[in-house]
């Protein structure tokens, strides 16, 4: 059995994650759970157990369970998607595919994606939340990516950081394919699309 102090080590490190992870202030906790700022502070600190109403009120206000304050197991999470589960969500008649490798929850938003784009082929990609990054690498191949107006190729080895708020383009450049990884950073939860809801594939330009 846990000691008082390492429930409240435990409360105390549960709750500051959490808060941060919704991107919330101490104040604004405090004003959700219906508790004084000093409150919250004192259980971020670990100065003291909080009542079990007090821990009820902050799951509520966290949108958790009482066991994910009180959770004293601080083993990193490993969430491992064998080659077999990834999801192919895209692919064209002419032989292009994007498969979606493995995302994390709302709200801090990151996925991974492997992309196979054939010569000529392309993707119009629709404008993301303000706030959204991709970063591509080009495994083999050359890319063309326009963001907004502005065109760049990329070679083999390349990579670049975006920011995704903007109509986008990827397609094959080269004369043979072109592989590619890219992750998507999304921040917050604000108009997040799942990836279910990528845009069908149409004509290149």
């Amino acid at each position: 059995m846990q000691s008082p102090d390492d429930v409240a080590a435990s409360i105390g490190r549960n709750v500051r994650a959490l808060r941060r992870q919704r991107r919330m202030t101490i104040d604004a906790l405090a004003a959700a759970a219906g508790l004084s700022r000093g409150t919250v502070i004192q259980i971020e600190t670990a100065r003291g157990n909080p009542s079990i109403s007090t821990l009820v009120h902050l799951a509520e206000a966290l949108r958790v369970g009482v066991t994910s304050l009180v959770d004293g197991d601080a083993a990193p999470r490993v969430v491992v998607r064998r080659a077999e589960q990834a999801v192919p969500l895209w692919s064209s008649a002419e032989g292009s595919t994007a498969v979606f490798r493995i995302g994390t929850d709302p709200p801090d938003v990151v996925e991974l994606w492997d992309w196979t784009m054939r010569p000529g082929d392309a993707f119009e990609g629709e404008a993301h939340p303000a706030g959204t990054r991709e970063v591509l690498s080009v495994l083999e191949g050359r890319l063309g990516l326009r963001v907004g107006q502005v065109e760049h190729q990329l070679g083999e080895g390349d990579t670049v950081l975006f920011e995704a708020h903007v109509p986008h383009r990827y397609s094959g450049a080269g004369d043979g394919p072109v592989r590619f990884t890219m992750v998507v950073l999304q921040p917050g939860d604000s108009g997040l699309v799942p990836p279910s809801a990528i845009a069908p594939a149409g004509d290149p330009d």
